[in-house]
């Protein structure tokens, strides 16, 4: 029987330009929510938290009674920008295809909803390609959300693929080997991974290193 061979992927920072529309979103939202802006930098580090995590880092201090209504305009200019600003970073359409054509089974495991990774895989075309797209549910992190996807599944080997460090750490949780973009925002987070790579088109090579 063929093994199972299973590559997961972080969506934003790793396939997703989130940058290209979460900047406008948060522009928007601050200044309808509380009359106040942050630096993009403060915006991008935030990035792959989950979602208190970046009320918090955005807006210090403010109630965790509003979070829900903060939640809701974020939703609705996040889906508005989607739909106008959105791209996947220099070969990584190829890069799935390939992966796709050569048999692996392709996963995402992100710290977005549901209703978002589905919305970007749709809109970069590349909901295609993969069998599991798993968002996060309240109160999870990276690591229960990878291993939901590992649950489903059931590969015989598998490798995790991300930018950031709760990407690294979730495989390191869950006993896989972690492959590190370095083209993210934060490179420097991925230092300890099994491998690196400064660009999408390495990965298929780096896959086969470490699954086969």
């Amino acid at each position: 029987m063929k093994e199972k061979k299973l590559v997961v992927f972080d969506m934003d920072g790793t396939l997703n330009r989130i940058e290209l529309f979460i900047l406008p979103t948060y522009r928007e939202v601050l200044k309808t929510f509380a009359n106040t802006q942050v630096d993009d930098d403060t915006v991008l580090r935030l990035m792959g938290c989950v979602d208190e995590e970046i009320y918090q880092g955005l807006l210090p201090g403010a109630p965790m009674e509003r979070f829900g209504e903060f939640m809701a305009l974020t939703a609705q200019a996040e889906y508005r920008n989607i739909d106008r600003y959105h791209g996947a970073y220099d070969g990584v359409p190829e890069m799935i295809r390939r992966l796709s054509e050569e048999g692996y089974i392709l996963a995402v495991c992100t710290n977005g909803t549901n209703g978002y990774v589905r919305k970007i895989a749709a809109a970069l075309d590349l909901a295609p390609y993969f069998t599991y797209l798993q968002g996060a549910e309240p109160g999870c992190t990276k690591s229960d959300t990878l291993k939901m996807v590992l649950d489903k599944i059931r590969p015989d080997r598998a490798v995790m693929v991300g930018d950031r460090h709760h990407d690294m750490q979730a495989a390191r949780d869950n006993g896989l080997p972690f492959i590190g973009c370095q083209y993210g925002y934060l490179p420097q987070e991925v230092d300890g991974a099994d491998i690196r790579v400064a660009t999408a088109g390495q990965i298929p090579q780096a896959v086969k290193a470490l699954i086969g």
